[in-house]
């Protein structure tokens, strides 16, 4: 392979999803001495349009950055014959489509161990941009894991909407209404509304600190003050990238499917100052629990599964 793609939504400077995909990206291509076409930016409309003019480009393989790319990549991938690695599908084509998933539920189950360890109002709050299947994942791990420390602690949820993701007014919106139930550690998974949460907390007046846990990538250098981060769930992709490109020329490619979990990194909890002492301790032991299986993480799939996991109390 000489030379191969991604595609993402909206720009690196999400500090999300869209930023890790593309250095990951970058990585592997890096590593392995190959070009990558970096199509990011590119917004949910004519993507079928898009990708299909990406696979005439030259490509060997495109990574198509987006749950809601999936349906469009898989076509792609079929029509055109260029692999296609899509998000959450449910359906590998040999030689044409794989999928990439996340355990994402473990790195957040790391994420409700910390928030249950730092809160001092025993409230903690949950904001997500929108209704998709990674965001339940994390919000019902978190959720399991404030329980695991302590299950009389309050979780407070709030979606931005459908497909907020970009939304930072939204993000804004309903960080304040989790910090006015009393949140002081909050969960958030943007994208571009990750900005709208930051903004929220640091203008909040409760008289007590908020910390604030990201997800997917660093958030610390857009921040005014770094402490208030207490950490992010980490996605790497590069691996599961380097895999799929060896995939290719291999000619395996479609045969399985690329994962993230903790036990193989692709998952991970930031190391931040804040992120010490017995903090540290208890997310040190709940990862070892999750990598020799002692320590289960239920995977939410939908807004009934993640309010059921947050009203049974960790029972």
């Amino acid at each position: 392979m000489t030379q191969f793609a991604i595609v993402t939504p909206e720009k690196e400077s999400d500090y999300g999803w869209n930023q890790q995909g593309i250095w990951a990206a970058q990585a592997a291509a890096d590593e392995l001495g190959i070009k990558l076409d970096d199509n990011s930016n590119v917004g949910y409309d004519n993507t079928e349009t898009i990708l299909t003019q990406v696979a005439e480009a030259g490509n060997q393989l495109i990574i198509a950055h987006a749950s809601g790319f999936n349906t469009a990549g898989h076509r792609v991938g079929m029509q055109t014959g260029v692999p296609t690695l899509v998000v959450d599908f449910d359906k590998n084509e040999p030689g044409k489509v794989a999928t990439v998933i996340t355990q994402a539920q473990e790195g957040a189950y790391l994420a409700g161990v910390a928030a249950a360890k730092k809160t001092t109002t025993k409230t903690v709050g949950i904001v997500a941009s929108a209704e998709d299947l990674n965001w339940f994942l994390m919000a019902g791990g978190f959720a399991q894991g404030v329980y695991s420390v302590d299950p009389t602690i309050n979780v407070v949820v709030a979606y931005v909407g459908p497909a907020g993701y970009g939304d930072s007014a939204g993000g804004s919106t309903v960080t304040t209404q989790v910090i006015a139930a009393g949140a002081d550690v909050i969960f958030g998974m943007g994208d571009g509304a990750t900005i709208g949460y930051l903004q929220a907390i640091e203008t909040a007046d409760v008289g007590y600190p908020i910390s604030y846990i990201a997800t997917i990538g660093d958030v610390t250098e857009i921040v005014e003050d770094p402490d208030m981060v207490l950490t992010s769930v980490l996605w790497n992709f590069k691996d599961s990238y380097v895999a799929a490109i060896k995939d290719v020329e291999a000619g395996t490619f479609g045969t399985k499917t690329y994962e993230l979990t903790v036990e193989n990194g692709g998952l991970s909890l930031q190391d931040t100052p804040s992120l010490t002492g017995d903090i540290a301790t208890a997310v040190d032991e709940a990862k070892a629990g999750i990598i020799d299986g002692s320590v289960k993480v239920e995977r939410a799939t939908d807004t009934q599964a993640v309010q059921k996991i947050i009203d049974s109390k960790g029972k």
